[in-house]
């Protein structure tokens, strides 16, 4: 470098100028992670990864070249055509392929790269003093990847030109590069060039063979580093992301449960998974739940973003049960109630008329004329003679006719304001769960005409599916059939809706005016939200993005996510301490049902806790059944007695949890070949 006559300065690229904080090869497996992503395949990152790479031996043996010496777009086609002769993808996509491939290559290389500052600021004095500065690299990609890496760095102003080995299809490593180069230049007098880089063979013994003076850079350190980075875990280093959350989410100055981000994320990001699978364009997050879950999954979507032009498309419907029910409205004399018969088989008059919105003008005339008390429950209401008196009511048939066609043609124009061809593409739902009301209203909305596709953060409830209303929970489900996780993750489930509330009111029906939506916020809801929720959300936002960018460049899987967030569900369902108990309380006190005679609070009742004895004799087998019980033992006892809830061993209950998975899972299962219920995947 200090000799008078250098005038030119190759440079080589990894290890020189960059180096990369994952081993080289891990690259190609984020690649493989993206890529399934993105094209929605059906198959392994590890799959595609071989697929690569097997690709990419066969090459060089057909053409007798080494790895860095086959050209990019040879490579693009070979992995191509072997994922189109596995039916792994349409042949028609070989375009949008060939994109993404690079696109995707950028992604993970600049993701994991980061600048020798040390090395470049010599380049930059060189360059300051008149030299010329050319970057001479053993390169897999093509000319306009590597022009797009330096750009990202900000450094591609610094080279005069750009040469690569799968560009040339000659190498720095076999020695042939350096005379195409020098050719390439009109270099005469390879005297004049110093050529810097970090390998022995390939940078300085080989730049010598041409007549090229070198520089081998002292980074034999990056290159252990390197070699050691290629040992760990995903899974290990997946946990200790997760966990890390977790923890935090237990610090003083955070609010309690805020780890719940940790399965907003990863519904959100399995959705994303299953909308690029699916070739999904267009989303209905529904209200309001779905307000907050938008916001996550508009954020994931823009730090994945690939292509603008298969960016997926979201949309805020405001609905609820009750609104959706009106929509799908039948006449009075064929329409069965079905949904409120089996929900609340005890309604007074005034409940029932509420759920319709029913002005209070309205209502007092109603219940003026059939001479009623209008607050007193009635059982089995929709069989009683007071149901019948009320569907002959003049004032009350009058109400419901128009109240169903205002509804109805109200809805009509507000979903049709969205700008979605529905009757082409379906409609794509996205909510917090559990069953599918809303769904099955919509489908009705559309004479099930029109596909209506569910996709929740749990499933609890089998409704009437049929072909056109199917739906997934993609973080737990009753289908095909509930797993040992799924009995976790779908305990407290009222804290996944809880946390993930609106800043507005709930839906109660459809008007003609501008905004479409009538809207009713409950009291203790909104003081809820403004006092509790609202700060939550954004410290659970700031955990999201942080797992966004400490799991970017991590390969795993959605079976160890499973795995890593019911552990969490189990933690999170048994260790209470006195901060949580006392949240817990102020959450109950918003809990708010959209009708009927209950108190403000979520109240845990008997029945529902159920018998002791039976639930022991389970909890011995499969604790994992009970789960929904024992998470309320301590937050039930809180209510009662302070002192007795702080006895609870929960510590003693974890570790049985620990012990008979192991036992049921590990020990006992292989020993079996009819799996029983006790074998239930876990």
């Amino acid at each position: 470098m200090s000799n008078q006559n250098t005038k030119i300065l190759f440079s080589d690229y990894y290890d020189t100028i960059i180096h990369r904080n994952v081993h080289p090869n891990y690259t190609l497996k984020l690649w493989a992670k993206y890529m399934i992503a993105e094209l929605g395949l059906d198959i392994s990152i590890d799959e595609l990864y071989f697929i690569r790479q097997e690709s990419l031996s066969h090459l060089c043996e057909k053409y007798k070249k080494n790895n860095v010496e086959i050209p990019y777009n040879i490579l693009i086609d070979a992995v191509f055509i072997r994922l189109v002769n596995s039916n792994l993808i349409d042949f028609r996509k070989k375009d949008y392929f060939s994109y993404l491939f690079e696109r995707i290559d950028f992604k993970t290389e600049s993701s994991v790269q980061y600048l020798n500052k040390d090395v470049l600021n010599i380049i930059k004095a060189f360059k300051t003093e008149g030299g010329k500065v050319y970057l001479v690299s053993d390169f897999y990609g093509s000319k306009s990847l590597f022009e797009k890496l330096l750009d990202y760095h900000g450094i591609l102003n610094i080279f005069d030109n750009i040469f690569s080995s799968s560009v040339l299809e000659t190498s720095k490593h076999a020695g042939t590069i350096y005379k195409k180069v020098l050719d390439a230049l009109s270099i005469t007098n390879p005297s004049e060039v110093v050529m810097i880089g970090d390998n022995q063979r390939s940078d300085y013994d080989n730049a010598i063979k041409n007549g090229l003076n070198a520089y081998k850079l002292p980074h034999d350190k990056y290159l252990k580093k390197n070699k050691l980075n290629a040992i760990g875990s995903d899974l290990k280093n997946t946990k200790q992301v997760v966990n890390n959350i977790y923890n935090r989410s237990k610090k003083k100055d955070v609010m309690p449960f805020t780890q719940y981000i940790i399965y907003y994320h990863f519904f959100i990001e399995r959705l994303y998974l299953k909308s690029k699978k699916e070739g999904i364009k267009n989303m209905f997050f529904l209200a309001r739940e779905g307000q907050f879950l938008k916001k996550i999954f508009d954020s994931y979507q823009e730090f994945h973003l690939i292509d603008k032009h298969s960016k997926i498309n979201t949309h805020y419907l405001k609905t609820s049960r009750q609104a959706s029910i009106q929509i799908n409205l039948e006449p009075l004399e064929t329409e069965p109630f079905l949904y409120l018969k089996n929900k609340y088989p005890e309604l007074s008059i005034e409940d029932f008329l509420i759920f319709f919105n029913c002005p209070e003008a309205t209502q007092n005339t109603i219940i003026t004329d059939l001479k009623l008390s209008s607050n007193v429950p009635i059982k089995n209401f929709f069989e009683s003679p007071v149901f019948e008196n009320l569907k002959q009511n003049k004032t009350f048939i009058t109400f419901y006719k128009t109240h169903r066609e205002t509804n109805k043609e109200s809805f009509k124009a507000y979903i049709n304001a969205f700008g979605v061809d529905i009757e082409k593409e379906g409609v794509c739902l996205v909510d917090i769960g559990w069953g599918g009301t809303m769904q099955e209203s919509l489908f009705g909305f559309y004479n099930e005409q029109v596909p209506i596709t569910g996709y929740y953060l749990g499933l609890r409830y089998i409704y009437n599916i049929q072909e056109k209303t199917k739906r997934d929970g993609l973080i737990f489900s009753i289908l095909p059939f509930t797993s040992y996780t799924d009995y976790l993750l779908m305990a407290n489930n009222q804290y996944y809706e809880q946390f993930s509330a609106a800043n507005h009111g709930s839906a109660v029906e459809y008007t003609s005016e501008e905004n479409y939506v009538v809207e009713k916020h409950n009291p203790e809801e909104k003081w809820l939200y403004e006092n509790y929720i609202e700060k939550h959300q954004k410290q659970m936002l700031g955990f999201h993005q942080v797992l966004l960018k400490d799991l970017e460049n991590i390969c795993y899987d959605q079976k160890m996510i499973q795995h890593i967030i019911s552990k969490i569900a189990l933690k999170t369902g048994l260790f209470y301490n006195r901060k949580t108990l006392k949240f817990i309380e102020n959450l109950n006190s918003g809990f708010y049902q959209n009708i009927g005679t209950n108190t403000v609070g979520l109240k845990y009742e008997k029945q529902e806790l159920g018998s002791p004895i039976s639930h022991l004799i389970t909890f011995i087998k499969t604790p994992e059944v009970v789960f929904r019980y024992i998470t309320k033992l301590k937050p039930v006892l809180y209510q009662k007695n302070k002192f007795l809830a702080f006895l609870t061993p929960s510590y003693f209950i974890y570790f049985y949890y620990l012990f008979n998975k192991f036992m049921r899972f590990s020990v006992l299962k292989p020993l079996f070949l009819l799996k029983s219920t006790y074998f239930k995947n876990n």
